[in-house]
């Protein structure tokens, strides 16, 4: 009658041998097979762009700009403000360039802001927009600071 029956001892030892399906070795350094795997690879990336930042890529500079953020409207955003301008320069950030607008005795510092905020206000939804038109009308209106007045009024007629 034909083949005997293999056990099931006998099928296990055969699977654990591998039965002729042997594994292929991968030949790459760790290096290559890092940039294969896609969450390594956006790791790496991630602390390259880090190196380019400067200042802006450590991690300080997470806790500075929440710092800023969290004082905004008490008495300690200005000491917080000016911190970070002395440590990192004018932000990046369209929410912290329009906290930067509120800087009393900066008048320079708010018109630059003023300048980065238009550069990015096309890439903003018309919502962005808006509260960015109000708040340059505000700034036209009330600032005490005549290149303030002039940069929120030279802002205006460029986006309106």
């Amino acid at each position: 009658m034909g083949e005997r029956r293999k056990s099931w001892r006998e099928i296990d030892k055969m699977r654990d041998r591998g039965g002729g399906r042997g594994r292929r070795r991968d030949d790459r350094s760790a290096l290559e097979r890092a940039l294969y795997d896609r969450k390594l690879r956006d790791q790496y990336l991630k602390e390259a762009e880090r190196l380019f930042q400067g200042p802006k890529g450590r991690p300080e500079h997470g806790r500075d700009l929440q710092a800023v953020h969290e004082a905004y409207g008490t008495p300690k955003f200005q000491a917080a403000a000016r911190h970070y301008l002395e440590t990192y320069g004018l932000p990046d950030e369209w929410g912290t360039l329009l906290l930067f607008l509120d800087l009393e005795g900066a008048a320079d510092v708010v018109a630059q802001a003023i300048e980065a905020l238009c550069s990015l206000a096309p890439e903003k939804g018309p919502v962005e927009r808006k509260g960015l038109e109000g708040k340059l009308r505000v700034l036209a209106m009330t600032s005490p600071e005549p290149e303030v007045q002039e940069a929120a009024e030279a802002a205006l007629e460029d986006l309106g």
